[in-house]
């Protein structure tokens, strides 16, 4: 747009009306850009956590994998309820 296209968009519709829409523009504006801006950084956390939980499991695979060899050296009997308990949702589903 022009300034003679801006002036007669103001002589056409009114200073208040042109401003409050001119408004509503730079807000839709702002929030698409924060939006993309946090939703960035949130699927950034989210790999992260990802991640982390990932670490976490094998961490404790291998503590009990550790627990038990132990325990067999030792002629212990590995605690075998501790090894077989699940949660339903980690359960094989086949």
């Amino acid at each position: 747009m022009q300034g003679s296209d801006v002036i007669k968009v103001i002589e056409t519709l009114g200073f208040p009306v042109f401003i409050a829409i001119a408004l509503m523009g730079g807000i839709y504006l702002l929030g698409r850009w924060m939006m993309n801006t946090l939703m960035h950084k949130m699927d950034a956390q989210w790999n992260m956590i990802t991640k982390l939980i990932d670490r976490t499991r094998a961490l404790d695979n291998s503590i009990i994998r550790l627990e038990t060899m132990i325990r067999l050296l030792n002629d212990m009997n590995p605690d075998w309820e501790r090894l077989g308990k699940l949660d339903d949702q980690d359960k094989r589903k086949d």
